[in-house]
């Protein structure tokens, strides 16, 4: 009945998407993007932004084309772009390239700009690269949000919320993500932030995969994990107990892939644990400069709890690093996709790679754990290192060109892409059940991003992998040497700013 509904479902979608295209077609006069919008950015039920009239020649070549420096999957096997050029890889999902052609199509109509993905293996030198050559081939770029973080540091991006885009950018729109916006500011200065112009940074955020056929063999008097998230009471001690309950050797003494395990994780993910627990790597003050806050009570001792829990060998827990380098990631999903394991820490990215498991798991998803039940929320981190940042050079051709497209790239991807993707992709393809849809309400309504996590001041964001790798978890004293060299780090990249 399910998958009778979800096709339904899928084709009203693509039916509403054609529809809705349709109808926004621009009038005679395609010249005059803005119009009289509501206070969140609506008018006739759909996103406009309040843009002033066009005003460039688009016979002029510097305007004729809204050049985009993007990843390519030369590289990037599975982080590479698919939300500003379409018809560009097959594995996209075929809802993903219509959203991006509508999208794209209505932009060009609205102002004669063709959209342009200009696909490289990697964003940072290609941009840096342009920059030093003077060739100004991009007019906007998305490197990964540390990527931007460095352009940022070298003084090569504008301040996306500088005077001079007061009447392109207003940041405070529904297409921008609020939470990047507050987290990623250093000093006043937003130089990178992400919205709907991408769905990298819900692609890579972290939820918790679990095997719905183990948990009620194992678990049939226990409450659903759906009630209990629901309840409040969804917590990494709760996730260890269920999942050394589960944990058991094949038979042949050796502790490896082939046994059952409670989870799948990676060393990563205890940053990903920690920032569940809504403690974070670099806070900030009223001023908006960085303060590093993994060195206070609260912060030492959940780290305390993280490192001591996954790092207990052969009761509950293997790690993605324990198998060999070449194919760890494949195994890490096959343990899971293949039924040996209860939970995983997953990224919406591997969650879409289950479903080449067709023979495998029947899973739900729920949030990353809590810390203890009395924490007020649960917390959705975006792995950043892997999310996109919009972010305009500071040697581009036109610096209003590139802000006006940006913006209306970003509203027109709210009306487009971020449905497709949330409603069609998410819900309605990779969710298995009704309960994991509203899991996903809960998910999305709360992902943090941590400016200390994507800056990397002192290297703190390598702090917990590093003690993972190494089998350590004194982090009183690593706190202690690296502090200094974090705090340092803030100082100094604050002085550039200022400069």
């Amino acid at each position: 009945m399910k998958k009778h509904i979800r096709l339904s479902a899928l084709i009203l979608c693509l039916l509403m998407i054609a529809g809705a295209f349709a109808a926004c077609q621009p009038t005679s006069d395609t010249s005059d993007v803005s119009g009289n919008t509501s206070e969140n950015g609506t008018e006739g039920g759909r996103y406009v932004a309040d843009l002033p009239e066009f005003k460039w020649d688009t016979s002029n070549e510097t305007y004729a084309k809204f050049k985009v420096c993007v990843y390519s999957n030369e590289q990037q096997t599975t982080y590479f772009s698919e939300e500003i050029g379409y018809g560009m890889y097959t594995t996209t999902d075929e809802v993903i390239t219509d959203a991006v052609m509508n999208r794209n199509n209505y932009v060009t109509q609205l102002t004669g700009v063709e959209v342009v993905a200009c696909a490289v293996p990697d964003v940072l030198p290609a941009v840096q690269n342009d920059l030093v050559g003077g060739t100004q081939l991009y007019d906007m770029a998305m490197p990964f949000m540390p990527a931007a973080a460095t352009l940022a540091q070298e003084g090569s991006l504008y301040a996306l919320n500088d005077e001079k885009f007061a009447d392109y950018i207003d940041l405070s729109k529904p297409w921008w993500d609020q939470n990047a916006n507050a987290s990623l500011s250093v000093d006043g200065k937003l130089f990178f932030t992400i919205g709907d112009i991408s769905i990298m940074q819900k692609i890579v955020s972290t939820a918790i995969t679990f095997n719905k056929e183990m948990y009620a063999t194992y678990f049939p008097g226990e409450d659903s994990l759906y009630d209990v998230v629901k309840d409040g009471d969804w917590t990494l001690d709760l996730m260890v107990r269920l999942s050394k309950a589960v944990t058991q050797d094949n038979g042949d003494g050796v502790w490896d892939s082939n046994d059952q395990w409670g989870l799948s994780s990676s060393y990563a993910d205890s940053n990903m644990f920690y920032l569940a627990s809504g403690q974070s790597i670099c806070s900030k003050d009223s001023d908006d400069i960085p303060v590093f806050s993994m060195d206070n009570n609260a912060s030492v001792n959940i780290i305390q709890n993280i490192l001591t829990n996954l790092q207990l060998p052969n009761t509950w827990c293997i790690h993605a690093q324990q198998f060999d380098a070449a194919n760890r990631w494949v195994i890490s999903l096959d343990i899971f996709g293949e039924g040996r394991c209860l939970f995983r820490t997953s990224a919406f990215s591997a969650i879409k790679k289950l479903r080449a498991y067709e023979e495998g798991v029947e899973f739900g998803i729920i949030p990353m754990p809590k810390m203890t039940a009395e924490q007020e929320n649960y917390y959705t981190p975006c792995s950043a290192r892997y999310s996109y940042a919009v972010v305009i050079p500071n040697n581009v051709a036109d610096a209003e060109f590139s802000a006006y497209m940006t913006e209306l790239l970003c509203c027109e991807g709210k009306n487009y892409i971020a449905d497709a993707y949330y409603e069609t992709t998410l819900k309605s393809r990779d969710a298995r059940d009704d309960e994991s849809e509203e899991m996903l309400d809960l998910i999305f309504s709360n992902v943090v991003y941590d400016v200390g996590y994507i800056y990397n001041f002192g290297s703190a964001s390598n702090l917990l992998e590093n003690m993972m790798s190494i089998n350590s978890t004194d982090i009183a004293s690593q706190l202690e040497t690296i502090t200094p060299t974090v705090e340092a780090a803030i100082e100094e990249t604050i002085e550039n700013f200022r400069d």
